[in-house]
């Protein structure tokens, strides 16, 4: 049986794996994927990091001064993520549009 995970290890999971993620092989993957991650993903993801972060400090578990739950940071983490994968689509754009 498995119990229940924390709100802040899936902010730590989040954070550390689910984001990083995005960008393996992100190369390989089509501009349906890339829109779907923009426009879907990530703003799903965000709010739910958004919202572990105030169960995080509701239940004490965190403190207000915790890193983890500052919602500045957080929101910088995925606008940064959303960039660089624009970037990276871009890139491959270009790259695909010299290419023939």
């Amino acid at each position: 049986m498995m119990g229940t995970v924390s709100a802040k290890k899936r902010l730590e999971i989040i954070e550390k794996d689910v984001i990083p993620s995005l960008f393996v092989g992100v190369l390989a993957k089509d501009d349906k994927w890339l829109e779907h991650t923009l426009k879907e993903t990530l703003p799903l993801l965000e709010e739910r990091a958004l919202r572990l972060a105030q169960d995080c400090r509701k239940s004490g578990e965190c403190t207000q001064d915790d890193p983890l739950v500052d919602e500045n940071r957080i929101r910088t983490m995925f606008k940064d993520a959303r960039s660089k994968l624009e970037k990276e689509h871009l890139t491959r754009e270009s790259k695909t549009r010299y290419s023939h």
